[in-house]
């Protein structure tokens, strides 16, 4: 049989420190129950730095820069036995700081709801100037930025969610309607971590594979997020929306959602367009859900660890039509879950 190949794959992590502390869900809720309780108090000193986050073996397992195997390897617990010398850029693709995360939800902002301010934007081109992911085209989207105090306005009239640098206000994001329970800030402000962070895998997903960007002709997203409005929750696209962002331009697509399984149902879909010759390349792509960071916070205070949850996770996997050469995907034994 003519199987399908998995032609190249992408993986990033996003460093969220400061999202996790205002949303995750875990913290969140603790707030507007506790704000004064013991576990927010002593969370602050458990969060690990960006250099200990790339260090970190398993981060650099799913970038590419060590196997499986070797992980293995290491002593556990993982988090006291860093990875020397460790690179934020692997074979498969990086882990990106917050700093210039929230310049990247400004990027893919189609609505003009994401402010940042001047200084900070300055800073932030200056230092995306040598990162391999970006172009002129993103840093004309970033603009020049805003006053801090027309950012402090709409946050203190919480028509808006903070963008912060620890204590430093950057930015923030703007709910999209006044009244739409679907398109308040704080649903806008996941919406467009998800979109951002799967345009980053995206991104290096056409890098891996060197296939022309182009010749894309479907994408599949398959995160735990969800976009919409009243009239229809949920019912977004988000695949088309980070495909504009990353140049499939000939592309079409959808979304999928089934919790954690998202991703193997989307490869189910992906391989059978491809293998009953509907489409020839399918992106499988997801980015990551902000109410998961510091999910098991809790545990990891308690129990007097880093909080290990402290990143948006996002990964992108090119299926294609059987080449000889890539590994293949057995749609003759695929697996099912049942009811």
């Amino acid at each position: 049989m003519n199987f399908p190949v998995i032609k190249a794959s992408a993986y990033a992590l996003v460093h969220a420190p400061t999202i996790l502390l205002e949303h995750g869900t875990t913290q969140s809720m603790e707030i507007a129950k506790n704000p004064e309780s013991e576990y927010l108090k002593k969370l602050p000193s458990h969060l690990r730095s960006f250099e200990e986050v790339v260090a970190y073996p398993p981060n650099q397992t799913y970038i590419g820069a060590m196997r499986p195997d070797d992980l293995a390897k290491v002593p556990q617990p993982w988090y006291q036995n860093n990875v020397e010398d460790a690179s934020r850029f692997a074979a498969y693709g990086e882990i990106m700081p917050e700093d210039e995360f929230f310049a990247l939800m400004k990027i893919v902002d189609a609505f003009d709801l994401v402010k940042l301010e001047q200084s900070y934007v300055a800073e932030i081109k200056a230092k995306l100037a040598e990162h391999p992911m970006f172009n002129e085209h993103d840093f004309e989207r970033i603009g020049n930025g805003v006053d801090v105090a027309e950012i402090e306005k709409v946050v203190n009239a919480k028509t808006a969610e903070a963008l912060r640098l620890g204590d430093r206000l950057v930015g923030a994001v703007s709910q999209a309607h006044d009244s739409d329970v679907a398109l308040t800030a704080h649903i806008m402000y996941e919406n467009l971590a998800a979109k951002a962070s799967a345009t980053l895998v995206l991104r290096h997903l056409v890098k891996n594979s060197g296939i022309d960007p182009l010749e894309i002709d479907y994408i599949v997203e398959c995160s735990e997020e969800a976009a919409g409005d009243m009239n229809q929750r949920g019912g977004g696209n988000f695949a088309k929306a980070i495909g504009e962002m990353c140049g499939l331009k000939n592309a079409t697509g959808s979304d999928v959602r089934s919790f954690c399984a998202g991703p193997s149902h989307a490869l189910v879909y992906a391989s059978a367009l491809v293998k009953a010759g509907i489409y020839k390349n399918v992106a499988v792509v997801a980015g990551g859900a902000t109410a998961k960071l510091g999910m098991n916070g809790r545990d990891h205070v308690h129990k007097d660890m880093p909080v290990l949850e402290d990143c948006l996770g996002a990964f992108a996997v090119l299926v294609s039509e059987n080449d000889g050469v890539n590994p293949i995907i057995r749609t003759d034994v695929v697996g099912r879950h049942t009811i």
